[in-house]
């Protein structure tokens, strides 16, 4: 018999789908090169047509269009030629002012950079719009859901309960981690007074006789109440309190017994796919069954995937808030410590060929504003 089919869930595109792949610095240097070789050649051809077409123009009226279309072209490609290098270096070495702009203004850069990455990208509207987007909730019980996957963190969590009760010493942690137990039970039954309250109240008027009055209920609910809050203080307060010898053997007691189920979980850790039953006895096994059902719950239940998202997104929010000053002053310093030669080096790589292509198009564009005004001139 089949199984009930879930939800349609989509296939969501990973990060390295949506980015791309990622070309190192040398596929970046050698694309530079190849199109500014292009551009170069392309300047280079547009001052021999301009040299063999001003030859030859007295003895063609037509080869002055083609004179007129090389000139611009070469004051277009060397103009933006001039334009692009001086951002990053001098053009030809010469002390030209306003030239080699990023080795000059690296540390404003660095500024403006970093404050402009946490305006624009460190927000907390970027961020819940980007994690939206993501449906991390979905993708999260979709892995969770796979047994391979989740026998794997369960292997990873069961390993490091492992490797953390070894580092312990023998004793003096156990009083420590009761002492955080008991304050945490008091918050509990501090925060949850009139639920437990109205528990209490109804089981005391379950177990009285009909004729009792209600005053002596409510006179027995305070007591009680009472005397819970009193017995958490005093377990908190008196280190020798009996209770807290018995919490720390029944601590001792429980790590040790998940201690060997992990130990035996992985000593009987499957090899293969034909051994995947050996895993689901043990610490491992019970993790693991635990953590596939909360990945096939939130696959299958849209109110847990946005109860889930909006607590991601809001933790997100909050630390972007927190710490996204912390981020930008980073940036701003790691770049401000660059070498100026290096800076615009990996400037001019994260740009990419693009500044090649505007010298390419500026030969054309002004080859070809050239031609118009050329034939204009001689139609006025």
């Amino acid at each position: 018999m089949s199984e009930p089919a879930g939800p349609d869930v989509k296939a969501l595109p990973s990060a390295a789908s949506t980015l791309g792949p990622r070309p190192t610095d040398e596929a970046r240097r050698a694309d530079i090169a190849r199109i500014r070789r292009r551009a170069t050649g392309l300047l280079v051809l547009a001052a021999v047509v301009y040299v063999i077409a001003k030859i030859y123009e007295a003895e063609a009226p037509w080869v002055g269009f083609v004179r007129a279309t090389a000139e611009a072209s070469l004051v277009g490609g060397l103009a933006d030629w001039f334009a692009v290098t001086a951002l990053f270096r001098q053009p030809l070495g010469l002390p030209i002012p306003h030239t080699a702009i990023v080795k000059r203004q690296k540390d404003r850069i660095a500024r403006v950079l970093g404050t402009f990455v946490q305006n624009h990208f460190l927000t907390s509207e970027v961020i819940a719009q980007r994690l939206r987007a993501l449906d991390l909730p979905m993708r999260i019980g979709t892995w969770l859901s796979e047994p391979e996957h989740a026998r794997r963190i369960a292997g990873q969590v069961t390993q490091g309960v492992v490797r953390t009760v070894d580092a312990l010493p023998a004793q003096g942690w156990q009083s420590g981690l009761v002492d955080e137990g008991v304050k945490l039970m008091a918050r509990a039954v501090e925060s949850s007074e009139d639920a437990i309250a109205w528990t209490l109240r109804e089981q005391i008027k379950a177990g009285m006789p009909r004729w009792v009055p209600g005053m002596v209920h409510e006179a027995i609910h305070k007591r009680v109440m009472a005397g819970l809050e009193r017995f958490l203080a005093d377990v908190s307060s008196d280190p020798a309190h009996p209770a807290r010898a018995k919490l720390e053997v029944s601590l001792r007691v429980a790590l040790d017994r998940f201690r060997q189920s992990a130990l035996a979980s992985t000593a009987d850790a499957p090899h293969g796919p034909a051994d995947d039953a050996a895993a689901d006895g043990g610490a491992t096994g019970t993790i693991a069954r635990v953590l596939e059902s909360i990945g096939r719950h939130l696959v299958n239940d849209e109110g847990a995937r946005r109860e889930l998202d909006a607590r991601i997104t809001e933790t997100a929010s909050t630390l972007v808030e927190e710490h996204g000053a912390e981020v930008a002053a980073l940036i701003e310093h790691t770049v401000a410590g660059w070498d100026p030669n290096l800076a615009a080096e990996r400037i001019e790589l994260a740009v990419g060929r693009d500044l090649q292509y505007i010298r390419l198009n500026g030969t054309l564009v002004g080859g070809l504003a050239g031609l118009i005004i050329y034939s204009i001139g001689l139609w006025l």
